[in-house]
């Protein structure tokens, strides 16, 4: 007899073996939790919005029925997990600047939890105003043992501003102006925080732009990064009918990321926000809780203005290095007008200072707008551009960059013989 008719008669006899164990643990009529019904109670579903037609439900009420393979209400009782998915993904809904040092189990993506008494929960009412909450989203169940799920229908809350978005949740957490909350979600961009306002471009870089909400007072701006050249249809005082891309973080600043644009035909410069201007009593300090930066946060991606004493950059071994690889210098605004000043330049040659009192200026190249700092040092200037930020996950490590745009942002005097001085 061969290996290969011996092992077949033994599969059989093993597969009339284990058939027959098998029927010995059948259980007639047995049921298990398959899928969870939703019936929603308020809103109904003829009210939960559209793409052209966005809503604001504050709550959600409604019933929920388990059920068997066949259909039917299965009486068990357990604990079901609600939670709100957008795009395939379960939205976070805790704020991680609260979170530092937080080891609670909780999953950040949990809404609520509700029981199920003999298949049964008549009455459940849950939240729907976390900040969130936006765009299109469904409210999900699932049962984790059986992980038997139900769905609502589809969601339509209305779409976010830019504020929503830049401003942070707890403005006086240590890493405030680190701290995303919506971090890689997908966001659309498609109206101003006020219907007087516009969505326009304020800014245009080598890789890059910046969006401005002109009706918001303050965080009402962001940065694109388009990794190339953008379109040449983005120029500054373009309009926009949408933006929307995914929430990123480069170098701890809030980004738009992988974006797509709609621009209209209306080109406005009157519309581009007047730069901010950062007085002497705005300079940045170490202390990322103080009043300065948090106010420095409320404009991050917005055009500003600066004008101070240009630090030397060819003994101090760190400011060489960052004129020489990023174009980068540094502004001096204490006042006492020199270019190596232990105070407001951070000293000379040392390589580990952090100065009390300096704004950097980054230039999109050597040259640009006349500015030389081997022959610019310890003279007054007057810069504009859009404020950047680099902060470390922490937020203890904080920087301030005014990002020039072109030539016309440079104004080698000071700021009273600058033109649009007013």
């Amino acid at each position: 007899m061969s290996f290969a008719t011996s092992a077949s008669r033994w599969a059989v006899r093993f597969g009339l073996f284990s058939l027959l164990l098998g029927c010995g643990y059948t259980v007639e009529n047995e049921h298990r939790l398959t899928s969870l019904r939703i019936h929603l109670l308020g809103p109904q579903e003829s009210e939960l919005g559209s793409p052209t037609q966005k809503v604001s439900p504050q709550v959600m009420r409604f019933s929920v029925d388990a059920l068997n393979e066949q259909g039917q209400i299965l009486p068990v009782d357990s604990t079901v997990q609600a939670f709100l998915v957008a795009g395939g993904s379960r939205l976070p809904l805790q704020n991680p600047c609260a979170l530092v040092g937080n080891t609670t189990s909780t999953p950040d993506w949990l809404l609520a939890q509700f029981s199920l008494v003999g298949g049964r929960a008549p009455i459940v009412t849950l939240p729907m105003n976390t900040p969130a909450i936006f765009g299109r989203v469904t409210l999900n169940l699932e049962e984790p043992v059986s992980q038997a799920t139900g769905a609502t229908p589809p969601i339509y809350f209305p779409n976010p501003t830019i504020s929503q978005i830049m401003r942070p949740l707890d403005p006086s957490a240590q890493n405030a102006s680190y701290c995303q909350p919506f971090l890689n979600r997908q966001i659309v961009f498609d109206h101003p925080a006020d219907s007087s306002g516009s969505l326009v471009v304020s800014s245009v870089f080598q890789s890059g732009l910046a969006v401005s909400d002109t009706s918001a007072s303050d965080y009402s701006s962001i940065y694109v990064f388009t990794f190339g050249r953008p379109p040449t249809s983005i120029v500054k005082g373009r309009v926009l009918s949408r933006l929307s891309g995914a929430v990123a973080k480069f170098n701890g600043m809030t980004q738009v990321g992988n974006p797509s644009m709609v621009p209209t035909d209306t080109v406005d410069l009157s519309r581009v926000p007047a730069p901010i201007e950062l007085s002497e009593n705005r300079r940045p300090a170490q202390d990322p809780t103080a009043s300065a930066n948090r106010w420095l946060t409320r404009y991050i991606a917005t055009p500003v203005r600066i004008t101070g004493i240009v630090c030397e950059t060819a003994l101090d071994d760190s400011r060489a290095d960052n004129w020489s690889r990023y174009n980068t210098i540094a502004i001096n605004q204490t006042g006492d007008g020199k270019a190596d000043s232990t105070n407001g330049c951070g000293g000379v040659n040392s390589s580990m200072y952090i100065p009390p009192t300096r704004f950097n200026v980054q230039f999109p190249g050597k040259g640009v707008g006349g500015f030389d700092p081997a022959i610019h040092a310890g003279q007054e200037v007057t810069i504009t551009g859009m404020l950047q930020n680099s902060v470390s996950r922490s937020g203890k490590t904080l920087f301030w960059t005014v990002v020039v745009r072109d030539q016309t942002d440079v104004c080698l005097q000071p700021r009273a013989m600058c033109p649009n001085a007013q």
